[in-house]
């Protein structure tokens, strides 16, 4: 089973008053240690979000952070990212078959259900989104939030790494760990923050492993 970061955060330039401020954040985070980003952008045109990439691929390598992107298998194989997560109204093309570009490409796949995690499965994933466990305002999902419960359920049917979406913040990060979450996926929380180096060095405390 392949070990992902414990952090991941989702961001796009939606979430920020213009691409500049976004780029600023990020490269930000990346000089604070952020282990895991993902690029969750509806407001650009193809050859914009294309050029993003590019740049962010740049800058995750140097800082050493596992890059992936949403939705978009597209640009992340054109930007040489790590993988790409996909929702379920994404896997239609590809439930016959995954083929991966190569053996270090992984696959997401976010799970609302038990009905969505037995059809995930048959892609062939490499770790699954659970979600919404709390109420969010990043995105609509158009599911009630499954709360802590829906770690264990997901962790019955599967032993692949699961990464926790959905109004996670310090408070409740550790209860979703004890619930069994591999990864921690944040974003509104760490997007408005007015400290995110801060915040960020508290959500990796929380989950560094207990010292011997």
């Amino acid at each position: 089973m392949t070990a992902f970061p414990r952090l991941l955060y989702l961001s796009g330039t939606q979430d920020f008053p213009g691409e500049e401020a976004f780029e600023r954040r990020l490269r930000e985070l990346l000089a604070a240690g952020l282990p895991w980003f993902q690029l969750r952008d509806k407001a650009l045109d193809d050859r914009s979000l294309f050029n993003l990439a590019l740049k962010i691929r740049a800058w995750t390598r140097e800082a050493g952070c596992l890059f992936t992107v949403n939705d978009r298998t597209d640009i992340a194989l054109l930007s040489d990212a790590d993988g790409v997560h996909l929702g379920q109204t994404d896997l239609s093309a590809l439930e016959t078959a995954f083929v991966r570009p190569r053996p270090d490409f992984h696959l997401g796949i976010s799970t609302h259900s038990k009905a969505e995690v037995m059809r995930a499965l048959t892609v062939g994933p490499d770790y699954l989104g659970v979600g919404p466990i709390f109420p969010t305002r990043t995105k609509e999902t158009g599911v009630s939030p499954r709360g802590p419960g829906a770690l264990p359920e997901t962790r019955a049917l599967s032993p692949l790494p699961l990464v926790a979406i959905g109004g996670i913040t310090p408070d409740n990060a550790r209860e979703l760990l004890l619930a069994g979450a591999d990864t921690l996926a944040i974003s509104g929380v760490l997007t408005r923050s007015e400290d995110p180096g801060a915040l960020l060095a508290t959500f990796l405390g929380l989950l560094a492993p207990p010292s011997a």
